[in-house]
């Protein structure tokens, strides 16, 4: 598990006992932590143009909310 940098926040989310078992094996199979499949994922969420369309729209960017 890698360590947790001074610019990091923790999230929790809950999913369904499957879906979490899917996670946990494709994160092995893509030889990733399950920590950094997710980061990916919702860094790629984030890079759709539908976020980053609401991202400019409420110029979110410029936001430092925890």
């Amino acid at each position: 598990m890698a360590a947790k940098r001074s610019d990091q926040k923790a999230i929790r989310v809950y999913v369904e006992a499957d879906v979490y078992s899917l996670l946990k094996r494709l994160s092995g199979v893509r030889e990733q932590s399950l920590n950094q499949l997710m980061n990916g994922m919702i860094e790629d969420w984030l890079a759709a143009e539908a976020q980053q369309e609401a991202i400019e729209r409420h110029r979110l960017e410029d936001g430092d909310e925890e």
